[in-house]
């Protein structure tokens, strides 16, 4: 018998996003199944009725897709999925909060891609700041950087969610290489104080909303790297466009925008794709993401 490549794609919100079941056919899916307002509760029947259908040599060609804006939410049904499945009826299943795990991948493999290829600076010799770092993407960046071994600071106006995100992170890691800077970033001036001595200042802030002006950044002497995914009017970093690549943009400040980032997510989110409806099982989670956003770019 020969199987069709099917995913199945569980949503947290009413409709699934079009953008990701469209990445699901280019990658390869025959056929895309999927539902919406799917919360912990109701996922472990799906996820048994997904198991068991095509027997354990068809359910290598099924793949899964754990996905929405309700990031708790995704995380809880990733556990209940992976509390359910058994051999030899495992699914490979991907989980990418409303698109935070493969973004903030691709944010940060090309800042060290550039750092490296500009200034032969390794990740792990850098200050990073990033501002909105207790966000979705922002903090997903701040785990992936101090991973890699960077000394990162969090610049945010949401203070707690920002001390709570460094215990996070720092527990992980084992080490203290995460802070927090201890005020509010709502004038130019604290922004300033803020981003001093960094190598690298990443924005992940929500889209539309500018929140590094072009004069603050003249004035960090030390920046090498400045990097923004947001893709909307006015862009989270005055002066630098979406589509600057790893081009020097303001002295030797060398610019990322979110239009140089949004390709290397798709080829990461594209290439787990293939991966879930071609391997016979595993959880395709941030770190994944990471490791695959490397090594596209040779990292």
């Amino acid at each position: 018998m020969e199987f069709k490549k099917i995913m199945i794609f569980l949503s947290t919100d009413e409709y699934p996003s079009p953008f990701d079941i469209q990445m699901m056919y280019d990658s390869g899916a025959d056929h895309v199944i999927y539902y919406g307002n799917v919360d912990s509760k109701k996922a472990k029947q799906l996820i048994m009725d997904s198991m068991f259908p095509r027997g354990p040599e068809g359910v290598v060609y099924t793949g899964m897709f754990i996905g929405g804006t309700n990031v708790e939410e995704c995380l809880a049904i990733a556990d209940v999925a992976k509390k359910t499945m058994f051999p030899p009826f495992q699914i490979a299943t991907i989980i990418d909060p409303q698109g935070g795990y493969t973004t903030a991948a691709a944010l940060v493999a090309k800042v060290e891609r550039c750092l490296k290829d500009k200034f032969n600076l390794d990740i792990s010799e850098a200050t990073v700041a990033v501002v909105g770092g207790a966000g979705k993407v922002g903090g997903n960046a701040v785990l992936l950087l101090a991973k890699d071994g960077a000394k990162v600071r969090i610049v945010d106006i949401l203070l707690d969610l920002a001390k709570k995100r460094k215990e996070e992170v720092n527990k992980v890691v084992g080490e203290e290489r995460v802070e927090v800077f201890e005020e509010e970033p709502r004038s130019p001036d604290v922004m300033e104080r803020a981003l001093k001595g960094a190598d690298v200042i990443i924005t992940a802030g929500p889209p539309g909303l500018q929140l590094v002006p072009k004069s603050v950044l003249e004035k960090i002497t030390e920046c090498k790297v400045a990097a923004d995914v947001n893709a909307v009017p006015p862009l989270g970093i005055e002066g630098l466009k979406s589509s600057k690549d790893c081009k020097a943009f303001l002295g030797n400040i060398h610019g990322i925008g979110a239009l140089a980032i949004g390709p290397l997510k798709n080829q990461v989110e594209m290439e787990l794709i293939k991966r879930a409806l071609n391997e016979p099982s595993g959880f395709f989670e941030l770190d994944e993401m990471h490791k695959v956003a490397k090594s596209l770019l040779g990292l």
